[in-house]
């Protein structure tokens, strides 16, 4: 498949929000677990849903063994123990427990962390169980925030794929975000993180004119993708106001030229590309109070139009006297994962590039 074709294909029903920061009130009872929330978390009686990745649950324990209770038939799961990957959990029916033991005595930090995104399902957790030991207050949360906001690139779609042509089934078992750019960015600097990324979603255009009555900004506004009602909730209510904020889109706009029958044109598909740039760019600036906010861009295959365009909404933006924007273009990547995706190394390499732009930035955190 063609790089035009490839680079944001993720199916969109593979497609991959924003929830509570602060961890939750110290139990009193060291029976009872506290849990420490980041990313898209909406609580429904005993569980908390998602459909977004890279968001994680987190507590702390003294003892040997711990439980994940959950119920998810799509998603795939990461348990770290104390920072390290210990567990790797499937997709499968019904409610169940899922436990690791064997640990070295003593506290601990556990972590479940979503690999992959799931726009169409909702995902069930119904959190962490001991057999013995006991619960300790809940990790407290870095106060350093990241937002990154995006497509398949941003939620590290077939990140773990090694040949470009591969079925639909490989894609979310080889999609791990804790190992994508983003993530290795906020761990980099101790910081949270939300990756609110949606695969084959464009600003303003999916790939290849796909759901034309829809757009990443239909869902980026709702905590849950499947409910249009849900809101991600403010920064007063959920304690998620980022100092900074990583925005990579518009490779689905522009990986493929415009189709006979679409309702832009392509010269139209630029004015409005640029004009809800700057709207997002508003919006992001009243939510969260001025963030430095980095544009992604890079040369698509064949006719190079993210780049201009974003550094349009730049120069447009700068001219207004916005100060808090930068630019970073991307190098060339090997695109070797499924569907012309970034592998590993490739992540790697855009972590690198994130991380000596962010050097160079004013933030005060």
């Amino acid at each position: 498949m063609h790089p035009t074709r490839a680079l944001a294909l993720a199916a969109l029903s593979s497609l991959a929000l924003h929830t509570q920061a602060a961890p939750a009130a110290t139990p009193t009872n060291p029976d009872t677990p506290s849990y420490t929330l980041a990313g898209r978390w909406q609580k429904n009686g005993d569980a908390y849903q998602t459909t977004w990745p890279g968001v994680t649950l987190s507590a702390r324990f003294k003892g040997s063994a711990v439980g994940v209770v959950l119920k998810d038939e799509s998603s795939y799961y990461v348990v770290e123990i104390d920072g390290q990957p210990k567990l790797q959990i499937e997709p499968a029916r019904g409610k169940r427990t899922v436990w690791l033991r064997d640990l070295p005595a003593g506290e601990h930090t556990v972590a479940l962390i979503r690999r992959n995104e799931t726009p169409e399902y909702v995902g069930q957790v119904y959190g962490f169980t001991l057999e013995q030991g006991q619960w300790l207050p809940a990790p407290a949360a870095p106060s350093r925030q990241i937002e990154f906001i995006g497509d398949s690139f941003t939620a590290a779609l077939a990140n773990l794929t090694t040949r470009r042509d591969c079925p639909d089934s490989a894609i979310a078992a080889g999609t791990d975000i804790t190992q994508g750019f983003a993530v290795k960015v906020a761990r980099s600097l101790n910081a949270q993180w939300q990756t609110n990324a949606m695969s084959g979603m464009g600003l303003i255009r999916n790939w290849n004119g796909n759901l034309p009555d829809r757009d990443f900004r239909t869902f980026y506004a709702r905590r849950l993708h499947t409910e249009p009602g849900s809101t991600p909730g403010s920064p007063a209510e959920t304690g998620w106001k980022p100092q900074l904020v990583v925005i990579g889109l518009g490779i689905n706009d522009f990986s493929t030229p415009v189709n006979p029958g679409e309702k832009r044109s392509t010269a139209q598909r630029a004015t409005d590309f640029q004009a809800a740039y700057r709207q997002l760019i508003k919006e992001l600036n009243s939510r969260y109070g001025q963030p430095q906010i980095i544009m992604l861009a890079m040369k698509l295959w064949p006719d190079d139009q993210q780049r201009p365009n974003v550094q349009a909404v730049l120069a447009a933006e700068q001219a207004a006297g916005n100060t808090r924007l930068h630019y970073l273009d991307l190098d060339p990547m090997q695109l070797t994962a499924c569907q012309w995706h970034p592998n590993l190394a490739d992540h790697q390499q855009v972590a690198q590039q994130l991380l000596e732009t962010i050097k160079g930035l004013p933030l005060n955190w």
